[in-house]
């Protein structure tokens, strides 16, 4: 199936039909795959996306060709998406290597200044065609730059799509990066109720099951997995290396462990949020 320029499509599609999309974080080839591999198991659209983190590791033009060329042999729709891009140029790079998505995290601005500088970008994005995440709150953990939490208010997420015309917030409402939470569901519905578009969760790793399929109702339409990817790639890397004679059946196989614990990972996350069989 062909990669999805315009991530605007699956994220309205998903708003409709009330599922969210996991986005998982990546930055190596094997990760990608699993995760493709996953969305084919469970017959269900993907989001596959790269922080400023993550590209330490590579390029965003490396990445965008390396996920092209797996969603040419896909059979579900995948999407590429910058996650926490916190300058214009950093946003440019995504929008000229060909992603389909990218955020704009102007959150360490105040509102009037954060929904200016989201409504320049929007027009930026959507005239490559591309669909825009603006940030209404912070998550803490340290991703993006920022530790600390800023919980959503349900004005400041209206605003950001109706006045920012971004194409989806991502709203604050007890997810934390790379930590166990509970999500504010009261908070998360009056949100949704003020905002009437899609909105983003990240530190989805951590949220409980429930909450996530919860949210789904809500118009949640994608959902940050990253945390919860590197700790299966961990676990399964970090197994006893034993005393293997042939060092490339050891690497294989370690390989294909890390794959397995990924897949798993990616299927669960799926499955909570509605998106099996969505494709």
């Amino acid at each position: 199936m062909p990669f999805v320029s315009d991530g605007r499509i699956l994220i309205t599609r998903a708003f409709e039909q009330r599922y969210a999309m996991p986005a998982f974080n990546i930055f190596t080839l094997e990760m990608a795959q699993a995760c493709v591999e996953a969305a084919e198991l469970e017959r269900a659209p993907i989001i596959l996306q790269t922080s400023p983190g993550d590209l330490v590791h590579t390029t965003p033009k490396n990445v965008a060709g390396m996920v092209k060329a797996i969603a040419e042999d896909a059979s579900v729709p995948v999407m590429l998406h910058l996650d926490h891009g916190d300058s214009l140029e950093r946003v440019g790079q995504s929008l000229r290597a060909g992603y389909s998505s990218a955020m704009f995290d102007a959150e360490s601005h105040p509102l009037e200044e954060n929904i200016r500088l989201t409504r320049n970008v929007a027009a930026i994005i959507h005239a490559c065609n591309m669909s825009l995440e603006a940030a209404g709150g912070s998550f803490g953990g340290g991703e993006g730059g920022d530790a600390t939490v800023t919980l959503t208010e349900p004005e400041v997420a209206a605003r950001l799509l109706r006045e920012g015309e971004a194409d989806m917030v991502a709203c604050s409402v007890g997810s934390v990066h790379g930590q166990t939470t509970r999500l504010d569901l009261d908070r998360l519905s009056a949100i949704a109720e003020e905002a009437r578009g899609p909105l983003v969760l990240h530190g989805g790793s951590g949220i409980a099951a429930e909450d996530l399929a919860e949210a789904t109702k809500l118009g949640v339409v994608k959902v940050n997995i990253g945390a919860g990817l590197i700790r299966a790639v961990l676990g399964a890397w970090h197994g006893d290396a034993g005393d293997a004679a042939d060092v490339y059946t050891e690497i294989t196989d370690r390989y294909l462990a890390v794959k397995a614990a990924l897949i798993e990972v990616a299927r669960d996350k799926i499955r909570i949020m509605g998106a099996a069989g969505k494709a």
